[in-house]
Order: C-alpha cells, then structure tokens, then sequence
C-alpha cells in the first residue's frame, strides 16, 4: 500500500516538474546523455546502500592514544588538590586564611588565601565578591 502512494506521488511530481519546466528537463535529458549519466527513461528504483561511517571516524576510533601537549604548563590532576598546612612559614611570604589583594587586568580584588603551592610560587585565592577561586603567582598577590 505504502509503495503504490509512494509511485502515485512520483508520479504526480514527475508531471507537475514536466509542466513546469518543459524545456529545460529535455536539455537536461540530453547533457546527461552526454555525460553518460541515466536519464528518468531509463532510472530504476534502487534502495540506498547503507551507510558506512566515515573512514576518519575509524581512525579516531583505532588511536585511543592523545597527542603530546608540546607546549605550556601541564594542568592539575583533580586528584593533585594542594595539601594545606604543610607549608613552610619562611618557604612562602602568605599564610592559608590570609586576607590579601590580587591584581588582575586594570583591578584589583580582595581575596581569601585557600592554598599555597610553593613549587610552583603560585597561591590558590578565593574572591571576597562572588567567591571565584583563582590561582595567582605571588608577584601579583599583596597583603590587604
């Protein structure tokens, strides 16, 4: 039932298109006889193939392994969180639980020390105003 609308349909369409472009669907009759291409005369219905994935879809798929970062500083693992207090006092000029002032862009922003990574020089700081954390070298970072 379904195949008899779907030739119905074809064919009120092949009828519609050949009223309306009349000309121009024999010319392009005759370039596709030229190119070698089959014509509606000669068209059969076939089903489409099914579909392949794309060959680099397959690729991904084969080399699981990530491509080496070349450049920068690597990130921190969620698992690597600094551990508080175990800093030195005279290995770093901020304590955890400081209030300190850190300049970012044209601003400045008052700010909570959360944690301190000494190897690195850097300070974990939590933003008084919305309680963003940010990470913040020591050159950018002064006693409120």
């Amino acid at each position: 039932m379904q195949n008899d609308m779907m030739s119905a349909i074809r064919a009120v369409v092949a009828e519609e298109v050949g009223k309306t472009l009349g000309r121009q669907v024999e010319l392009l009759e005759q370039i596709a006889q030229y190119l070698g291409v089959p014509t509606a005369s000669r068209v059969e219905v076939v089903p489409a193939p099914r579909r392949a994935p794309p060959a680099s879809a397959r690729r991904r798929q084969e080399t699981a392994k990530p491509a080496a970062k070349k450049r920068g500083r690597p990130r921190k693992a969620a698992n690597e969180a600094p551990v508080e207090g175990t800093d030195e006092p005279s290995a770093s000029p901020f304590k955890v639980g400081q209030e300190v002032r850190y300049k970012q862009g044209r601003g400045t922003f008052p700010s909570v020390v959360k944690a301190i990574d000494t190897k690195a020089g850097t300070l974990t700081l939590e933003r008084q105003s919305d309680g963003k954390q940010v990470e913040r070298p020591y050159a950018k970072v002064e006693v409120a």
